[in-house]
């Protein structure tokens, strides 16, 4: 029998073994268990469509495969895995004592060691070779190379210093190295500049003896990390407009935004934005090219200078530029490490012992990684933050990123043109859902922890229509349709990616020949739509934005409302001061709690029904999901209760395999009553994370009405209802958990005073063993029931008492 052993320090590469399977990933590291095989790296390929000639998949053969990653000790069990592994290939019977590595061999597609096309896959091969082209040989090209998250120090550096010296033999550079080792996560990486002959024979020959590809400390090799912001410009609004109110100075720093380098001294920003030039890059921006962190800004804290213009009277801003702003747009500098600039800023903002914002709680991102779309593996970036937020609360606001141009086949500019509205955009869905692969999200969108705000093609101002012959838009006014440019989800291990949408401006579409189909390009620049917002070069100068950009910095801007409303006056946590998490997770479950399907989410779910056939309700929500995620944010819904209902919200702390209760109370009114009735169940938390693993989320938490069907309780209350909305396997994929009830049979609900619903909570392992049973999960609820008819009673001033629940342990 192969003696196997978790290795102390960490992970040995130069012993790893790769595992592919057609198994689901608890069948298989079930069997590898029982076998002494320690999983030490888990990551979620494509769906396998062709087995190998013999080979009988466990269970249902439409599963997707998967690589497992694992660590031998020692060399002489290295070669006697193979060995066997070869034996079984071949139709042998296990030797004696190796029974279990022959169940664990049935469910594999193949066995072999780590190699080049593990440190070099195919998604970051083509990023590379596209940067390539049409390069002379002598050119610089920047690549990151990744090294094993050992937690050993001493072998990282050995495997780094391994790495420099072959770089310098290829007379490259180290243009920038870093290494995290913290609790948790661990990152060690170069950005290192090549030669591109150096990389082209990189690619040639990947398996060369003496090359980078085949450096056993090499975990990935990459295309430089390069955060962007979409290209800014003198997109004027027309007339500047007053300015009203002003910031508070001593207001505490709430937020952080990080992004390029706004331009503070404008009036709409005076006193509301301080920056921090962490990294010494606003020197290298130039002020009138300082659009995109400038509208970013403005619309944090003031939001669309026409529609609202009111500052955030509670809280400033603190900018941390991490971008260079230039004439085509911002992104990072080129001599960076984009990860170690985000966490060193991250690090100086709350994580030193002289913070420079301790009292940040939510971080605006509105940044994509260019080239870098979801492909299974969660991204470095998106793990740190995810770690970030696990760690110390902090809630980051993230754009899921915008894509290019659309192709539509078959399709010719004259037919779309003369298309109604509701035509168009079904041509251009299905134009999208065929090419989903090229529309996914761009990193760090992935992120299980944060939230991630897709795009409507809204305004909220209703500006002039378009009057320039050529020039579409795909929606009516007032429409709630996301933006053809905006990346779609879902997320890792599909779940519910984008968390929800928020208006990101009207974009007009231009629809352009391209040989017998026409390409349907989005207007970046228009004086007819988009929100307006502040503006270089001036202190009064303003701009029409659109994106998912300016989408995300509305959402930051309603959950900084939203917090104040907790403890402001007859808020739930009146007068009180909220920790960091508490803030975070509070407001992060009262904006998905208060985001809704608008009509056209309906009207596709409807579509999709009708697409897939029957009994594919699951589908057709999940491709809902991918463009509106939970729904539209009404950010009233946020601070004050529903017309007809009341919000409640609480906090709690819960461990693995645990449970509290919450109790909510019951409007004295309802009783006796027969009337349509809802109650909304949202649970936000930020869960522990194993980055080695596929089963990434370590900790899922759940919420159960005790009067829903099959539950021991007789519902003597009365409310008698039951699941509406998105179905229950969707809802448990993230760190986000909300689900809709709704009274279907109008039953007359009969109580007495002090009545109230209990709503238990309980906490499991979402990682097959990974979450500690010590570990606290700190959560925040929020709980909406509403009567969805025209009542003569106030519910919320019926239970204006208690809108703060409290947990039973």
């Amino acid at each position: 029998m192969v003696a196997l052993r978790q290795d102390p320090v960490g992970i040995a590469p130069e012993r790893a073994l790769v595992f592919v399977t057609a198994g689901s990933v608890s069948d298989f590291a079930r069997v590898a268990r029982e076998a002494g095989l320690e999983v030490f790296s888990e990551e979620e390929l494509e769906t396998l469509e062709d087995y190998p000639k013999g080979f009988q998949p466990a269970g249902d053969a439409a599963r997707l495969a998967r690589t497992l990653y694992a660590t031998i000790p020692t060399v002489e069990s290295f070669q006697q895995m193979l060995s066997l592994w070869r034996a079984h290939q071949r139709g042998e019977k296990a030797p004696h004592g190796a029974g279990p590595w022959w169940k664990v061999f049935d469910l594999l597609l193949e066995l072999r060691p780590w190699g080049p096309q593990d440190r070099l896959g195919d998604t970051a091969r083509a990023v590379i070779e596209d940067r390539l082209a049409f390069r002379p040989d002598e050119d610089p090209i920047s690549i990151e190379f990744e090294i094993w998250p050992t937690a050993s120090a001493a072998k990282r550096a050995s495997w780094r210093g391994e790495l420099e010296q072959r770089v310098a033999a290829r007379e490259g550079l180290i243009l920038d190295r870093t290494s995290i080792s913290e609790d948790g996560f661990i990152y060690e990486a170069l950005l290192v500049e090549l030669p591109c002959l150096a990389v082209r024979e990189m690619l040639a020959d990947p398996a060369d003896i003496n090359g980078l590809a085949t450096l056993e400390g090499v975990q990935f090799i990459l295309p430089q990390t390069i955060g962007q912001a979409i290209p800014g410009g003198p997109d004027a609004a027309g007339d500047d407009r007053a300015v009203e109110g002003a910031f508070d100075p001593n207001a505490p720093i709430r937020a952080a935004l990080l992004d390029g380098t706004p331009v503070a001294a404008h009036r709409s920003l005076d006193g509301g934005v301080v920056i921090e030039d962490m990294h010494d890059l606003v020197r290298l921006s130039p002020v009138a090219q300082r659009y995109h962190a400038t509208a970013m800004a403005s619309l944090i804290l003031r939001g669309d200078l026409q529609a609202d213009g009111v500052p955030l009277t509670d809280t400033r801003l603190i900018s941390v530029p991490v971008l260079i702003d230039k004439e085509d747009g911002a992104e990072t500098a080129q001599n960076r490490l984009f990860v170690d600039v985000v966490h060193t800023s991250l690090m100086r903002l709350i994580g030193t012992d002289e913070p420079a914002a301790p009292d940040v709680f939510v971080v605006n991102f509105s940044i994509g990684v260019r080239d870098s779309y979801l492909s299974g593996r969660i991204g470095a970036l998106a793990r740190l933050m995810d770690w970030w937020a696990a760690k110390e609360g902090l809630l980051f606001v993230i754009s899921p990123g915008n894509v290019g141009h659309l192709a539509l086949p078959g399709t010719t500019t004259m037919d779309f043109e003369n298309a109604a509205i509701t035509a168009r955009r079904t041509t251009v869905r299905g134009a999208m859902r065929d090419g989903i692969f090229n529309r996914t999200l761009l990193a760090p969108a992935e992120s299980l922890n944060g939230l991630t705000v897709g795009a409507l093609s809204l305004d909220h101002v209703n500006h002039a229509p378009p009057q320039q012959a050529g020039i579409l838009k795909l929606e009516e006014d007032g429409e709630f349709v996301p933006q053809m440019t905006s990346a779609l989800g879902l997320g890792s291990r599909r779940s519910i990616k984008p968390d929800l949408v928020e208006a990101g401006g009207c974009l007009e579409v231009r629809a352009m020949p391209q040989g017998a189909d026409i390409s349907l390009r989005g207007l970046q620049q228009s004086s007819r739509t988009g929100l307006i917002a502040a503006s270089p070069p001036g202190q009064d100068a303003t701009q029409k934005s659109r994106g998912t950009s300016p989408a995300a910095a509305l959402v930051t801007r309603s959950l900084l409302r939203a917090a104040a409303a907790l403890t402001g006056e007859d808020g739930p946590y009146e007068g009180l001061e909220l920790s960091r998490r508490q803030n975070a997770l509070l407001t992060r479950a009262l904006a998905v709690n208060a985001a809704r399907w608008p009509q056209d989410a309906l009207d596709l779910y409807d579509e999709e029904k009708t697409r897939l056939g029957s009994n594919q309700h699951l589908r057709a929500k999940e491709e809902v999901c991918r463009h509106f995620g939970h729904g539209y944010l009404d950010g009233g819904l946020m601070r004050e209760s529903p017309e007809a209902g009341v919000t409640m919200v609480g906090l709690g702390s819960i461990r693995k395999n645990g449970a509290q209760v919450f109790r909510m109370p019951v409007p004295p009114s309802l009783s006796g009553e027969k009337l349509p009735r809802s109650m909304r169940v949202t649970l936000a938390w930020f869960s522990p994370v194993n980055p080695s693993r596929a089963q990434y989320r370590l900790a899922a938490l759940e919420a159960v009405a005790v009067n829903e069907a099959g539950d021991e309780d007789d519902g003597r209350w009365g409310f008698d209802m039951t699941p509406d909305g998105l179905d229950a396997n969707i809802i448990k994929r993230g760190s986000v958990w909300s689900k809709r009830l709704k009274n279907r049979i109008q039953t007359i609900p009969e109580f007495g005073d002090n009545a109230d619903v209990p709503i238990r909570v309980q906490c499991r392992d979402a990682s097959g063993g990974g979450l500690n049973q010590d570990e606290d999960i700190l959560y925040a609820i929020a709980v909406t029931l509403q009567v969805e008819a025209e009542v003569q009673f106030d519910i919320h001033q019926e239970v204006a008492q208690a809108l703060r629940v409290r947990a039973q342990a």
